[in-house]
């Protein structure tokens, strides 16, 4: 394979075609024509010089011509990087035959035999006429031929053919039926023929020649446009020169022509030339150049090897890629990037690749290469060959993958890892769970996994920012990590939550130990924002195979463990057991039911009774929600209030209740037993900006009064928030309802922010009423609140009163409301309704017998 050598580039003014040399030949010659033809219009009979010497520049010049027409014909026939190849071509098909007819003009100089009947000035008439009409015809054909495809091998063989025969039959018919030819043509029956009809065809087709060349300047601006312009106008002069005399005399103006013929085929033969040979090697050449900055500005290293794996060329970049300059690999093995005991496997796969060739693409190879400082880089080969005068050759594109291979483990890391904490995502401890529980079954061992979710972490977002709380969780990541093994896994599951996988356990215990460092190291307190900050959090435990025998099963018992360690108090650690699966699925069973129930209806309002202390008239009633359902049956309120708190069904039940509760408030007012209903509002209701409104919009839908409407809340819900919990509050009374104050004392109670919410109502706990009045500590506590409540201005309403000595004890201390067992438990809307007529009967009576 021949040396890659370095090239200069090719300027593309190259391609323009500018000889300053050629053009002004050209032109002196066109404009020495005109002269020369009007000397040769007055006197072109003279003889030019001996007749031997002209003899001897007529053979000379048809010999040219038939040189150059033969040499047109090669080039033409054989263009192969042309534009317009299959004008080029016919070009060079319709030169053979200029060639042939111009060969038999050249022969009949010299006379032929005698038995054809026709002399030589006759037959050189007929031929050299031939000649250049075909010679014309053809330049004419190439100036207007648009561009073209080539012409395949066998239509090329087939127009070689049919233009020597063609040739062939002219030159037989004017040899063997010279009578009729002459006949035909009278003028070839002078001793000295002229034909100037046919000479002016040459002429005209000369001159339309030179206009298309003209008005295809710029779509030939490429091919040798001035050469060819020269061909058609000398051509055309020619002519014009031999219609002065007869062809065969031996004056100025045969001498004139054949030199103008000459010229044109000169410059005809240059055009093609360029078009065939010197354009194709220029296109090569700049071909190459491009090659060559392709390759050294390539960003992988190429490398061309023989079949023995020796490096015939390296581009620039392989000294990047292996250390090497390209001048130290030219000749060396390519085994010297491999390791010694794999170099003797390279040759043989080399062996095997040149026995059956084939190119190979990127992506298929992933292997080391060993750079000169003795370090090894992955790499990616793409293959390629080629045979070159039979000798089979490959190309080698060699691509550094080291950055792609850091930028699939930054990717690989990042879909595995937490983007924060840096630890195992959900993702990867599902997977290593699954792999240590498979590992486990196999080796009868004990797998535990440990759930941790923060204590309070909303908290410390909403107080110090994300920004803090990002932080808390990174340094809680780093404690929980200092506790465990190195074989232990730790991933943050998500927000706040954390799991831990200890594998190898030999005894449950081990877990314990640890779930038991991690509760403690958590209860300290983080530096956050230059000040400390308290959290905690709660752990919950499963173990394979004594919990569960699948990844997905563990993990779900030990988030029920978690839930039951925050119930247990939080800051501290639960196991599972068989019973909280049971609880979330029956509560999982109760929530269904009840969104079923809300949306059916199938839930109802009872009312207790509250009556007044003194008269013991009712004088209002608290609205308690009651679920009696098909298959559980009746559900206590203790029992399903909670899970709709902790599942969201919390806001459409209690809108339901609001709804239930204004159209009894309604009718209770139609039926003119008007009273007044305590409605408990949860503190998620509470929390709607918009509680007012729906407060109104459904005292409006139901036509119930707003004063007869008491809005229930717990102590523990108004202090949360107690700014909140005040203009909500305000926003109510101005509707026009009243406010109670529900659980008194069992909560953070704040007299500064219970004196400025407009409560109408306290209510004392029953877990203060149920001791007195034999329970000192009860009754000091329920004076206490009497009390505060009178020097408010408060009523006080006393729950649970069922004992006759309890009422008598609310009635000495001057306590206005009381509801219980001693009067009535809570009872069903009709129930109430039939109190409240026979109160209402009860006191009319009463006034009757008054008056």
């Amino acid at each position: 394979m021949p040396p890659y050598t370095h090239t200069e580039p090719v300027d593309d003014a190259q391609a323009t075609h500018a000889h300053p040399y050629q053009m002004a030949v050209g032109w002196v010659l066109l404009t020495l024509a005109m002269p020369l033809l009007w000397r040769l219009t007055q006197d072109g009979q003279s003889a030019w010089g001996d007749a031997r010497d002209f003899k001897l520049w007529q053979t000379s010049a048809e010999i040219l011509c038939v040189v150059l027409a033969t040499l047109v014909f090669i080039t033409g026939y054989r263009a192969i990087a042309s534009t317009r190849q299959g004008a080029a071509t016919l070009l060079g098909v319709g030169f053979l035959g200029v060639a042939v007819f111009n060969l038999i003009h050249l022969l009949s100089l010299f006379g032929l035999p005698g038995r054809y009947g026709l002399d030589a000035p006759l037959m050189s008439a007929v031929f050299w006429l031939a000649t250049r009409l075909l010679a014309t015809a053809s330049l004419l054909y190439y100036t207007v031929s648009r561009r073209s495809s080539g012409i395949a091998p066998r239509t090329r063989r087939l127009a070689v053919v049919a233009m020597l025969v063609v040739a062939y039959s002219l030159g037989y018919a004017g040899l063997h039926w010279s009578d009729q030819l002459a006949e035909f043509l009278p003028g070839l029956q002078n001793q000295n023929p002229e034909l100037p009809g046919f000479e002016w065809a040459v002429v005209a087709m000369s001159a339309i020649a030179v206009v298309v060349l003209w008005r295809r300047r710029k779509a030939l601006q490429n091919e040798c446009l001035v050469a060819l312009r020269f061909s058609a106008a000398f051509l055309g002069v020619s002519a014009l020169c031999f219609m002065q005399t007869g062809i065969n005399v031996s004056d100025a103006s045969s001498a004139s022509g054949y030199f103008y013929t000459l010229v044109a085929f000169l410059y005809l033969f240059h055009a093609t030339f360029n078009e065939s040979i010197s354009r194709p090697l220029v296109r090569l050449q700049m071909q190459l150049n491009r090659e060559q900055h392709i390759l050294e500005a390539a960003p992988d290293a190429v490398m061309w090897v023989d079949t023995s794996g020796v490096i015939l060329f390296g581009n620039p970049a392989v000294k990047e890629l292996t250390g090497y300059v390209s001048e130290e690999l030219v000749g060396r093995n390519v085994s010297i990037f491999l390791p010694e005991p794999l170099r003797e496997k390279h040759a043989r796969s080399i062996q095997d690749y040149f026995t059956k060739p084939h190119s190979r693409a990127m992506g298929l190879m992933d292997i080391r290469l060993q750079r000169k400082d003795g370090t090894s880089v992955p790499v990616d080969i793409s293959l390629g060959h080629w045979v070159e005068d039979g000798v089979p050759y490959a190309i080698a594109y060699i691509r550094d993958l080291t950055e792609r291979k850091r930028f699939e483990e930054s990717l690989r890391h990042r879909a595995t890892h937490d983007e924060l904490t840096g630890l195992a995502n959900r993702w990867l401890f599902r997977l290593q769970l699954g792999q240590a529980v498979a590992r486990a079954a196999r080796n009868g061992q004990q797998v535990a996994i440990l759930f941790i979710d923060l204590d309070d972490f909303k908290n410390v977002n909403d107080s110090f920012g994300h920004a803090s709380g990002d932080a808390l969780l990174v340094q809680t990541g780093a404690r929980i990590r200092s506790q465990l093994r190195e074989s232990d896994t730790l991933a943050r599951m998500g927000g706040d939550e954390f799991a831990i996988l200890l594998t190898d356990l030999s005894d449950v215990s081990e877990a314990l130990g640890v779930a038991s460092k991690i509760v403690t190291h958590l209860q300290l307190p983080y530096p956050l924002q230059d000040q400390e900050v308290h959290s905690g959090a709660s752990v919950g435990l499963a173990f394979f195979p004594s919990d569960g025998r699948d990844s997905e099963t563990l993990l779900r018992y030990a988030d029920m463990a978690m839930y039951q360690a925050k119930r247990a108090g939080r800051g501290t650690y639960a196991c599972y057991s068989k019973d909280m699966d049971a609880k979330v699925r029956e509560d999982m069973r109760m929530h269904g039911r009840l969104k079923d129930a809300i949306l059916q209806k199938r839930l109802q309002l009872h009312y207790q009774p509250q009556v007044d202390v003194s008269t013991g008239l009712i004088v209002g009633a608290e609205a308690l929600l009651r679920w009696n359902d098909p298959v559980l049956g009746d559900v206590s309120p203790s029992r399903f209030i909670p899970l709709a708190e902790s599942t969201g069904l919390i806001l459409p039940l209690s809108e339901w209740v609001l709804e239930a509760a204004c159209q009894q408030i309604a009718q209770w007012a139609d039926a003119g037993t008007p009273l007044c209903v305590a409605v408990n509002f949860s503190a998620q209701q509470f929390r709607q900006a918009d509680l007012p409104a729906r407060v109104h919009r459904q005292l409006q839908a139901a036509g119930a009064q707003a004063d007869l409407l008491v809005v229930e809340i717990t102590e523990t819900v108004a202090m949360a928030q107690p700014e909140q919990a005040r203009e909500q509050l305000n926003a109510l009374v101005a509707l026009g309802c009243q406010v109670a104050l529900d659980d008194f004392g069992t909560g953070y109670s704040s007299l500064a922010y219970l004196k400025v919410l407009p409560v109408n109502k306290l209510k004392i706990d029953k877990r203060f009423t149920e001791g007195v009045p034999d329970d000192l500590n009860d009754a000091a506590i329920a004076k206490a609140i009497i009390l505060l409540a009178h020097s408010l201005g408060m009523t006080l309403v006393a729950e649970g009163v069922e004992t006759p000595e309890q009422l008598g004890f609310l009635h000495q201390h001057g306590c206005e409301l009381y509801q219980g067992w001693l009067y009535s438990k809570a009872i069903e809307a009709s129930s109430m309704t039939s109190l409240l007529q026979v109160q209402l009967r009860e006191i009319s009576q009463f006034s009757e017998l008054k008056r």
